[in-house]
């Protein structure tokens, strides 16, 4: 294994922790409703669901950081290496949804941040793909930004009534973005 399958291999663990992490918090936890809890409600329960929450998005940011070598040693054109920085800052902001639990002030902002890392990430790496004359790639990996975006619009106007709770575009946005770390480990590891 060289040194760039190393890091591939690393981000397909950071996915993995993401959802270890997600859904074994929600298993623990008799009392979450996907209609109308915040995934982050996990993050402040007083059950085994709140370590299992917060460790595991620490875990997530900092083992996922490990595949900024392999997107940045791998990249056809200069516009993947600038996507470099807003999955560096996504998962900053993963971490911190784990270090600052929502009933501190800082959650809102880390929150966000991590959000729209996973929609910022993907777009400007599909610009690049687009750039690099990868076309049938770029399609792919623009439609997983836009679906993300996409999904909280028609949340925030048609939704919300009925899905109160943030967990399901939450969950949603950070499925799209780690099914587009898999696409993007699987194609760099060959």
């Amino acid at each position: 294994m060289n040194t760039t399958q190393r890091s591939v291999a690393v981000g397909v663990a950071g996915v993995l922790l993401s959802f270890l992490a997600i859904l074994g918090a929600v298993a623990s936890a008799e009392w979450f409703s996907w209609a109308g809890n915040a995934l982050s409600d996990l993050g402040v329960a007083g059950g085994i669901e709140r370590p299992i929450f917060n460790y595991g998005l620490i875990a997530t940011g900092a083992v996922a950081l490990g595949f900024v070598p392999a997107l940045g040693r791998t990249a056809d054109h200069p516009a993947h290496r600038v996507a470099v920085v807003p999955f560096v800052i996504a998962m900053v902001g993963v971490a911190g949804v784990g270090l600052f639990p929502s009933d501190q002030s800082l959650h809102g902002p880390v929150a966000i941040t991590a959000y729209l890392g996973f929609m910022t990430t993907p777009a400007v790496y599909g610009v690049g793909d687009l750039l690099a004359g990868a076309r049938r790639r770029a399609v792919a990996t623009l439609a997983s930004a836009g679906v993300h975006l996409a999904f909280w619009v028609v949340w925030a106007t048609q939704l919300q009534a009925s899905l109160p709770g943030l967990a399901v575009p939450e969950f949603v946005g950070s499925t799209l973005f780690n099914a587009w770390v898999g696409y993007t480990a699987y194609r760099l590891w060959r």
